[in-house]
């Protein structure tokens, strides 16, 4: 019996220490197998190039082709308005009262400057009469003073006379061959015509200071007087100034409308007609509108997959998920080939069911998965990958293409 009871012992020992071998051996190959993707997929983003106003589409068929590639900037085409806009008849109204102002201001300009013009003329030509009259004051100062000259020399001739004879008349006199009276009047007469040259004297400088105030445009008798010329200078000159201020006002308020005018304008052809450019570089993955077709604002009319914009998503084990950390390792590689493959780490980790599509940021697992064909439970784990190079443009940058997924790194603990 002792020998039954110690062999049936060792047996039970046997199967427990097997047992827990079993589950060492389990929890070690999870814990040190690596991590498989069970399903990966190479994703993009995905822009949508949208109908800005509703209307007729015009694409150019050359350009706009599946895989092709458009650069930046590129157009693809036009739309035209067919439809009543209400901001379009609110814009040409604008802009027909924006086209009379201009006009009406333009021809006010037009005026202001034919008015500057000729108040400049007649300016210059009452100028030039200030010119000629001053000329001729001074010339007819210059003729006085040499009148009054003359006066003077001939006034020196009768006074030396005057002089002589007052003088003969005097010694006469003391002789008593004339009489005292006479020699008295010739004396009289003498002094007068020394009087008659000291009067002159003064009147020629007099003349004279006059001349020097016309030449300086001073008057030195009376209250200074203008000229009718010099008066229209003054006059003209005010004019002028005014003239050249209003011309400065309808300038400026021209420069206002035509700018107006011109965001107006611009606005108006945009409602109107609009270019439809590229708003970056890419593939183009989907057309969705065709040519000539009436779009509504907001539709789309292609997809660009932006090939600078790639990653993975890989669909793990979610008992696996735990086992991965941001920043861990990856190995890419492309079903179907041994030689392309790539490295990458992990970005973000997230657990979720449904469909995938290209183009999504947070995707969703393949219908299979979704459907539970595949008995897993799935997390996504999002993958920046290191391409080297950009791929294959004609091959949509491999968007969509299936890809196996290993992940490298840490592990979690045998617990």
């Amino acid at each position: 019996m002792k020998l039954i009871k110690t062999a049936s012992g060792k047996i039970i020992l046997s199967i427990l220490a097997l047992s827990c071998l079993a589950v060492i051996g389990v929890r070690l190959r999870r814990n040190f197998s690596p991590i498989i993707s069970v399903q990966a997929f190479v994703n993009g983003e995905i822009i949508f190039v949208r109908a800005s106003i509703p209307g007729e589409l015009e694409l150019k068929s050359e350009k706009i082709k599946l895989s092709n590639q458009l650069e930046k900037g590129t157009q693809i085409g036009t739309i035209k308005s067919t439809v009543e806009n209400p901001r379009v008849s609110v814009l040409k109204i604008e802009n027909q009262q924006l086209k009379t102002r201009l006009q009406d201001a333009q021809q006010e300009l037009s005026g202001v400057k034919q008015q500057i013009q000729n108040r400049t003329k007649l300016m210059n030509l009452f100028k030039q009469q200030t010119v000629t009259q001053k000329m001729l004051q001074l010339k007819y100062a210059r003729q006085q003073i040499k009148q009054l000259e003359e006066e003077i020399a001939g006034e020196q001739v009768r006074k030396k006379v005057a002089l002589a004879d007052a003088q003969r008349l005097a010694s006469l006199a003391k002789e008593g061959a004339e009489t005292v009276s006479r020699a008295e009047n010739k004396i009289a007469e003498a002094q007068q015509a020394k009087a008659v040259v000291k009067e002159a004297q003064s009147r020629i400088e007099l003349a004279k200071l006059n001349s020097e105030a016309t030449k300086a445009g001073l008057q030195l008798e009376g209250t200074r007087t203008l000229s009718y010329p010099e008066t229209r200078v003054h006059e003209l000159d005010v004019e002028l100034t005014d003239l050249k201020e209003q011309e400065r006002i309808l300038s400026k308020e021209i420069q206002s409308i035509q700018s107006q005018l011109s965001i107006t304008s611009k606005e108006l052809l945009s409602q109107q007609n609009v270019l439809v450019i590229a708003p970056t570089t890419g593939v183009i993955w989907s057309i969705d509108s065709q040519p000539q077709e009436i779009v509504e604002a907001n539709k789309s009319i292609i997809q660009l997959l932006n090939c600078q914009n790639l990653w993975i998503e890989a669909f793990i084990n979610e008992t696996d998920a735990s086992k991965l950390v941001v920043g861990q390792e990856a190995q890419i590689k492309l079903n179907n080939s041994s030689n392309i493959q790539w490295k990458g780490r992990v970005e973000t980790i997230r657990a979720g069911t449904g469909r995938f599509e290209v183009g999504q940021y947070v995707v969703e697992p393949p219908p299979e998965i979704a459907r539970r064909q595949l008995p897993v439970r799935v997390a996504t784990v999002r993958i920046k990958v290191d391409w080297q190079k950009t791929p294959r443009f004609d091959d949509f940058c491999l968007a969509g293409r299936s890809v196996n997924v290993r992940f490298l790194g840490p592990k979690s603990s045998f617990f």
